[in-house]
């Protein structure tokens, strides 16, 4: 069992630089990614997006990406002979009309930068991209390790509180058949009632009485819900041992859980039984709480 929140990093070198990647996770109901990418990175986002889905299965991740230094980068020079060659022209025709002497060298040239033109060679983003994928690695593991651990208390919590869930439905279930003698008897007493003040000479079917007394008692027995409840704790407890993701499942075998104590209340008329369901509710309600941050 893992929690969804948690934090990661990890840096990895390049030539020329250093990429750090930071992993930011809170709870979430499916997985949504934000990872900003500087623009030279950007032809990797989809590598970067795989590698995150093979480890993490729910939850909101920020992916932070920086870069200290810069790539290694190359540059050509090309001269522009034609502007060379007029300023040559240009110079000389200078020479010739007022008698100026000396030499087009190349300190002259290089005064003139627009005889030159420099290219920024496109940087190989291979290089960056293989250290970010490191980093991001790292990151990874850094944040698995935290979810798993915390991942352990929350296993921990939950089984405690199952623990306890299940002690209340063995004390309801030791109660049940005492709850339903009492609503037999109190219907029969009710029923007695309703006869004592019939006309005399009126006869009544003791055994269709008793019949339909056993019926409207059956209406409150709660033993159903009960094996239901006990399937669905066992089932929790299975989960809460599981490696795999499981924080949907737990979920939902929550609300089935929460159903079966919301009828066990409404069925079973006796005090002690709804205390004990107003205390499997509080309990109920801290697992789903819980459950929230579990992956």
């Amino acid at each position: 069992m893992k929690s969804m929140t948690g934090y990661g990093s990890g840096s990895a070198t390049f030539p020329g630089g250093r990429v750090t990647v930071e992993l930011r996770a809170v709870n979430h109901r499916f997985l949504e990614l934000k990872m900003p990418l500087p623009r030279e990175m950007l032809p990797f986002e989809q590598e970067f997006r795989t590698m995150i889905e093979n480890n993490i299965k729910r939850g909101k991740l920020d992916m932070l990406f920086t870069t200290s230094g810069k790539p290694l980068r190359t540059y050509t020079v090309q001269p522009n002979l034609l502007l060379a060659r007029a300023y040559q022209d240009a110079v000389q025709q200078v020479q010739r009309e007022i008698g100026v002497k000396g030499t087009l060298d190349l300190a002259f040239l290089s005064a003139h930068p627009e005889l030159f033109q420099v290219q920024e060679q496109q940087a190989n983003g291979e290089p960056q991209a293989e250290a970010a994928k490191k980093a991001l690695t790292a990151a990874l593991s850094a944040l698995e390790r935290q979810r798993a651990r915390e991942g352990k208390f929350l296993q921990r919590e939950l089984q405690i509180r199952i623990a306890t869930l299940d002690q209340i439905r063995r004390t309801v279930k030791a109660r049940s058949s005492i709850v339903y003698e009492n609503t037999r008897e109190r219907l029969k007493d009710r029923i007695n009632n309703v006869l004592q003040g019939l006309l005399p000479g009126v006869e009544i079917d003791q055994s269709r009485l008793l019949q339909e007394v056993a019926t409207l008692a059956q209406r409150g027995d709660i033993t159903e819900e009960l094996v239901r409840l006990q399937s669905h704790l066992e089932a929790l407890r299975s989960h809460c041992r599981s490696v795999e993701p499981v924080g949907k499942r737990i979920d939902f075998l929550l609300q089935e859980v929460q159903r079966e104590v919301n009828t066990i209340g409404s069925k079973a008329d006796d005090v002690e039984v709804r205390h004990l369901v107003v205390s499997a509710k509080e309990e109920v309600e801290k697992l789903r709480e819980q459950v929230q941050n579990v992956e």
